[in-house]
């Protein structure tokens, strides 16, 4: 599937799964979700590869750096939590941790280290060294892609190191099972986001401070 896919499902999946229930929690899971919906596809081999690669790094970052300002910007304490499970140590250890992991995993072929469920432990692993409360968010993010993109045409390596890749498939990666997977994704998230009852008092005081500025 398309990468726009993964990150709409990615988030839509850790949310009806794991039911964040604060408003820290549900901005930082679903940032976190959607980068572990998209980072597989970092791994590469062919220009268009590189070109597609860059659009996932690209929107990891886009989806962390929303965190980052929402956290700033309205001080909804993500902060707080992240430090009070971790420390700077452990954030510049995982963090490092998970580059290196990316770095290996974008010189491997496509669907081989990168979509497999080793990768999906250690990614999860340097993410649990990082902020433990949001490992669950990501694992399922990286695990719904793992999982769609079994529907596919291309075979994955699932079990890497193994050679032996798996594929049901059932669709193209670019068609209208596709699309359909990439709307679902972006309604679930949008309803479920919009209907918790913190959100909609998160964001009418929101409202009320914009409107005394």
């Amino acid at each position: 599937m398309l990468g726009r896919t993964h990150f709409f499902v990615g988030m839509a999946a850790a949310l009806i799964t794991l039911r964040p229930e604060s408003l820290p929690v549900v901005v930082a899971g679903t940032g976190v979700a959607a980068i572990g919906g998209v980072i597989s596809d970092i791994d590469s081999g062919t220009s268009t590869a590189h070109k597609e690669a860059d659009k996932i790094v690209m929107a990891a970052t886009l989806a962390l750096g929303a965190v980052i300002i929402i956290e700033y910007n309205f001080h909804i304490g993500i902060y707080r939590r992240l430090l009070a499970d971790s420390n700077i140590y452990r954030i510049i250890t995982g963090s490092a941790a998970f580059l290196l992991l990316c770095v290996f995993g974008m010189r491997q072929p496509h669907r081989s280290f990168m979509h497999s469920l080793l990768a999906l432990l250690l990614f999860s692993s340097c993410v649990g060294i990082i902020f433990p409360e949001v490992v669950p968010y990501f694992a399922v993010g990286y695990a719904s892609h793992l999982i769609i993109d079994l529907l596919n045409r291309k075979r994955e390596k699932i079990l890497w190191p193994m050679k032996k890749g798996y594929s049901f498939n059932l669709c193209s990666s670019k068609g209208y099972v596709n699309k359909l997977m990439m709307a679902a994704g972006m309604l679930i998230s949008a309803i479920y986001i919009s209907t918790l009852p913190y959100v909609q008092e998160a964001y009418a005081t929101m409202l009320t401070v914009l409107r005394l500025n």
